[in-house]
């Protein structure tokens, strides 16, 4: 039944990594501005030698309005078009309160920091063209291990990898404010399915855990993620304000959302390890696949939970966390094919 979808499957990825050889053909149009902000559109980190340093923006700096355009204008700035290399945007800035106070000030001071964005820098070009290789890999070894080994964990693998896959391969932009919306949900949604399937997969292999054999386990399993998808598709159709109340609250749902979804595939993994013998650890490349996967997830993981109590804390090298990920669909799908060659494992029980 599972090698009835290979064809599909093949399709879908081909079509998901020309839209990344598209992504990485538009990189040159792709602008920079260099800096960062946290839920309250507050300035977290400027980045040395980009257009927002040279423009004065400071760490601290609230951002109220871009070109005229209040940030929580949502529809307004939805609409707005990406900004061209060389263009200039003009940010109204509300000085933070340390600069208000060592100039003496009483109330609010405001300022304008006029942004000429520039094209991506040498790191960031670099990290994209990553992202594209690690998402080659997602779709790649996915459906490797699908194609030579077809069983209900592979499938689950290559569905895991088509959907991850696309929060790495970066499409190109869409000038239609409708169509890049309606791909832009589209997108989301399989990323959120991933994180389900990532998680089935892993209670799947290389033995079902016998909780999956409860009643309505498998929907359990995925209504987070319908949830998740749900409120994306709510903020997206709906466009509510972009208030710092709600950019808190989407942030920490996001936070929890990854951090209880690569949570429990750790879990489901590590408790896999704990129950299988030296002599299966070695036969279902247990020891290959726990190694991977803790690496892979552990780094976003972390940073994800800091993200829920501390959003404006930038952690150092965070830029490159989402590197170690690459040895995710590599490891899976070597440990997936190895115990498709193994004798099969009796039922695991959950605990």
């Amino acid at each position: 039944m599972t090698a009835k979808y290979k064809t599909p499957f093949l399709v879908v990825g081909a079509i998901f990594v020309i839209w990344g050889i598209f992504g990485l053909v538009d990189i040159g149009n792709v602008p920079y501005a260099g800096y960062n902000t946290d839920p309250n559109n507050t300035v977290i980190r400027v980045e040395q030698g980009s257009p927002a340093e040279a423009a004065g923006l400071r760490v601290g700096d609230r951002i109220a309005s871009i070109n005229g355009v209040s940030v929580e204008d949502t529809p307004a700035l939805t609409r707005m078009p990406r900004p061209r290399i060389g263009e200039t945007r003009t940010l109204a800035i509300e000085e933070s309160a340390e600069t208000v106070l060592a100039a003496g000030e009483e109330g609010p001071v405001t300022r304008e920091v006029a942004i000429t964005y520039a094209g991506q820098s040498g790191k960031n070009t670099a990290l994209t063209w990553a992202g594209f290789i690690i998402g080659l890999c997602f779709v790649g070894f996915g459906l490797w291990a699908y194609t030579r080994t077809p069983s209900r964990s592979s499938m689950l693998l290559a569905i895991t990898g088509l959907c991850l896959a696309l929060a790495f391969l970066g499409g190109p932009y869409i000038g239609s404010y409708a169509l890049r919306t309606i791909i832009g949900a589209v997108v989301l949604v399989l990323i959120v399915l991933g994180f389900a399937t990532l998680l089935h997969c892993l209670m799947e292999f290389p033995r079902a855990k016998a909780i999956l054999g409860t009643t309505h386990i498998t929907k359990l399993l995925y209504a987070p993620a319908v949830l998740m998808a749900l409120f994306f598709l709510w903020l997206i159709i709906f466009e509510p304000r972009g208030t710092s109340t709600l950019n808190a609250v989407a942030n920490v749902l996001v936070g929890i959302f990854v951090v209880g979804y690569f949570g429990l595939a750790l879990w489901a993994l590590i408790h896999s390890f704990v129950r299988a013998t030296p002599d299966e650890r070695s036969k279902f490349g247990l020891n290959m696949m726990l190694a991977g996967v803790l690496i892979g997830l552990l780094p976003l993981t972390i940073a994800s939970l800091i993200a829920i109590f501390a959003p404006a804390v930038i952690l150092p090298g965070a830029d490159f966390y989402f590197l170690t990920m690459v040895l995710i669909p590599i490891t899976m799908a070597l440990a997936v094919m190895k115990s498709e060659a193994a004798p099969a494992p009796e039922p695991a029980p959950l605990m």
